[in-house]
């Protein structure tokens, strides 16, 4: 009898946890859609890019080169201390970059 008193009352309370936490997931759900809708919302801004400045520049041009010269993105990690999936990321722009200037040649277009 009292393994069945003790085993409704984790059920209970473990139906009680999952309902407070669906409810905290449905409230920041609608918190960040209307935090959308005003435009507050965006993400952070990427701090290594081609239009970068300063340090940050000199970071990307120094990850663009590393990349360029063959070295593994995690090498390139631990060299510049920048997050891999960040290489990656710059690893695929720059792979962009190349394919675009590639077609503008191909189409006998300067750039």
């Amino acid at each position: 009898m009292g393994q069945l008193v003790s085993d409704i009352v984790l059920t209970l309370l473990s139906w009680m946890v999952e309902e407070e936490r669906h409810r905290i997931r449905t409230a920041q759900r609608e918190g960040i859609e209307i935090a959308k809708s005003q435009g507050k919302f965006r993400g952070g801004a990427k701090r290594y890019h081609a239009g970068a400045n300063g340090k940050d520049k000199v970071i990307y041009d120094r990850i663009v080169h590393l990349l360029e010269s063959g070295m593994s993105v995690m090498d390139i990690h631990r060299e510049v201390g920048v997050a891999r999936n960040t290489i990656y990321k710059i690893q695929e722009s720059c792979h962009k970059n190349i394919k675009n200037k590639a077609l503008l040649y191909s189409r006998g277009l300067s750039f």
